[in-house]
């Protein structure tokens, strides 16, 4: 006698769901494409991305959420994920987010920290450790940076008078110019203190520069071993010395937040010596 087929049960798609889950290790080796939405990849909710410092390219300046799903993450990025149902789910707990790898993306404290290039699935588990539903992010290499005076990209260089101050600020993007998602510990150095020092960094974490005395100089900005440099001209300005200026031999901002953005500055002037290094981080 031939037997129905069998209707898969509630139990059976969720274990379906975790095996799937926990392959995502492999995802990497082909070509696993989700699409970069917010919806969960099982249907039941959307997972909403919010930033985990000020350095986030994905988050205007003072936003904690992103203006959109991001389409890759930098390694080395840290953010942050909010889970909630669809409508028709709306009255279940809601689950914990976890990675599938904490090798490959790390949760710790409610932050999430991209370590590994590829697609890793991110769990929306329940309290009986039962997958709730499923999403992979893709995280990708930094391969450039595009530099920002405000909200313009610079060019081949950018000037500033002596005596006043200039901000830039940075944003990763991959080899298919692709901004990637992720607060960033962002390190700014000057190459001649004499001609431009940093003297401190602004609300959404945009290094600030000024002018000391006419020349040129070269601006840099690094995150780990990865470093691009700016040409950075200095204008006479009026009623400056070129000998005068105050310098920094460090100015340091870090963000790390759960919730939101935090910032710390440190900055040292010296009235005798010029030398600048600055880091910015998110």
């Amino acid at each position: 006698m031939l037997r129905p087929p069998l209707t898969p049960t509630t139990s059976d798609w969720r274990r379906r769901a975790l095996a799937l889950a926990l392959l995502a290790p492999l995802a990497c080796s082909y070509d696993y494409q989700p699409p970069p939405t917010s919806q969960g990849e099982l249907g039941r909710g959307e997972f909403t991305y919010r930033c985990a410092g000020s350095t986030d390219a994905l988050c205007p300046a003072g936003a904690t959420v992103a203006t959109g799903f991001p389409m890759a993450i930098a390694v080395g990025g840290r953010f942050a994920l909010d889970y909630t149902f669809n409508s028709d789910h709306d009255d279940e707990p809601l689950p914990l987010l976890r990675s599938a790898a904490a090798d490959r993306i790390d949760s710790g404290d409610g932050v999430f920290t991209a370590l590994v290039t590829g697609y890793t699935a991110i769990l929306a588990v329940s309290g009986t450790s039962q997958v709730i539903d499923v999403k992979h992010l893709r995280v990708a290499a930094i391969d450039h940076f595009a530099v920002y005076q405000g909200s313009l990209e610079i060019g081949a260089s950018v000037e500033v008078e002596a005596g006043a101050t200039l901000e830039l600020s940075a944003a990763p993007l991959d080899a298919q110019d692709l901004v990637l998602g992720g607060s960033l510990d962002y390190a700014w150095t000057i190459a001649d203190p004499a001609i431009a020092t940093i003297v401190g960094t602004a609300e959404d974490d945009a290094v600030v520069i000024r002018g000391v005395s006419e020349g040129s100089t070269t601006a840099s900005v690094a995150v780990g071993d990865f470093k691009i440099d700016v040409p950075l001209v200095v204008l006479a300005g009026e009623g400056t010395s070129s000998s005068s200026g105050d310098s920094d031999s460090s100015s340091t901002t870090g963000d790390s937040s759960t919730t939101g953005d935090t910032t710390g500055d440190t900055t040292g002037d010296s009235s005798t010596t010029d030398a600048t290094t600055g880091t910015t981080g998110g």
